[in-house]
């Protein structure tokens, strides 16, 4: 009879191990696994930029109220220009302020003056951080006001109704006024006159005797 060598035992114990484990009918258990996060792109953003003239009436000093504008609205002064035409200063003037102030700061450079005219374009910005990174621009071109053109005269015909009515009345005027003063001068004058003889007329008559 052949004795069971040491191997077989160690083949036979290790399967008998593995088919109790199966037996048991527990699965393995996750201890811990390491978090996956994605992050999305942060969505695109309009960033405006303006080009506007304004007429005003003091470009120098509507400069320095511009310059001011851009500090008030978190911005500040990249570019300035300036010079005359004549004895008239021109200004240009190119602000940047936060893309989320574009609105407020445009909308105090329009009360500084007349708009003349105005371009907008815009572009996409992908910061995540819009209202703080991104930049809008602003470029203001000062300009003075004008003087009023002279109003052309009137074409004149040479006919004016109106004014040959107000010379035939004067000439009328004249005439109605030469002939009551020459009746009056009559009446003064001659009136006594007259009166004279009538009395005198009347006189005779009644002393001439009336015939039989």
């Amino acid at each position: 009879m052949l004795r069971p060598r040491p191997f077989h035992w160690l083949m036979l114990s290790l399967t008998l191990v593995l088919a109790a484990c199966s037996a048991s009918g527990a699965t393995p258990q996750l201890i811990g696994a390491y978090p996956k996060t994605t992050s999305a792109p942060p969505p695109p953003n309009l960033v405006y930029h303006s080009s506007l003239t304004l007429e005003v009436y003091d470009p120098a000093s509507t400069a320095d109220r511009v310059i001011q504008i851009a500090y008030d609205y978190g911005g500040y002064l990249t570019n300035s220009e300036m010079w005359s035409v004549g004895n008239d200063p021109y200004f240009t003037l190119t602000l940047a302020v936060p893309a989320a102030q574009f609105s407020g700061a445009r909308e105090a450079l329009l009360k500084l003056g007349t708009l003349i005219n105005e371009t907008v374009s815009s572009d996409w910005t992908y910061s995540g951080r819009w209202d703080e990174y991104a930049t809008a621009t602003l470029t203001v071109n000062l300009r003075p006001i004008k003087p009023a053109l002279p109003r052309p005269a009137p074409f004149n015909l040479g006919w004016n109704p109106v004014n040959t009515f107000s010379r035939a009345f004067g000439v009328f005027a004249s005439l109605f006024t030469f002939l009551v003063d020459a009746v009056i001068w009559m009446a003064v004058v001659l009136g006594p006159f007259v009166l004279m003889g009538l009395g005198v007329r009347a006189v005779v008559q009644r002393l001439r005797p009336k015939s039989q």
